[in-house]
């Protein structure tokens, strides 16, 4: 059954419409479906803005959970991917995380071929982005990002789903991506 306005207004606490969104986003988007990345990406452009968003920076929480900013483009560096990321967190009116990761991004566009055919020449993941400077570039980023995921609690950037459907249900249904 598909998430409706209803739902996301009469859901009682932010735990609990999260884990509404969550389920939302496994239903439109099963994981086991997600390695085929022609439906992955055919799908994502059918979704209500809200739930892209979503699943676009969901894996960018991940990575600052247990990496950092830098090791992000290392666990994802398809273009389309941090293309949904960006979109994802801008969408989720994370303006300053934003601009950090486009920031990044930029520093590791000249990197972007080494990252995506796994040639760090020869080098351990941690040691090449020592080298090539990223770990120094993204460090204060690092600290602003933890320290804001800190200050949203247990669920860190993904507790502003709820917040974000709150303010704006009609992005988290279906209905809204057919208009």
């Amino acid at each position: 059954m598909a998430l409706t306005i209803e739902q996301i207004k009469t859901t009682r606490d932010d735990e609990a419409l999260f884990d509404l969104l969550s389920e939302e986003l496994k239903r439109l988007l099963p994981p086991e479906k997600q390695e085929d990345r022609d439906w992955y990406y055919g799908v994502l452009d059918t979704l209500p803005r809200g739930l892209r968003a979503m699943n676009g920076m969901y894996f960018f929480d991940v990575s600052m959970a247990i990496d950092s900013l830098a090791w992000h483009f290392g666990n994802q560096n398809d273009e389309r991917d941090l293309r949904e990321t960006l979109n994802g967190l801008r969408e989720l009116e994370l303006p300053e995380i934003a601009e950090m990761f486009e920031q990044m991004w930029e520093f590791m566009k000249p990197h972007m071929i080494a990252l995506q055919s796994g040639d760090l020449g020869g080098k351990d993941f941690t040691d090449w982005l020592e080298d090539v400077g990223a770990e120094a570039f993204a460090d204060k980023k690092d600290d602003y990002i933890w320290a804001y995921c800190e200050k949203l609690g247990k669920f860190g950037l993904l507790s502003t789903w709820p917040i974000y459907a709150r303010k704006y249900p009609e992005r988290c249904v279906f209905a809204e991506a057919k208009k």
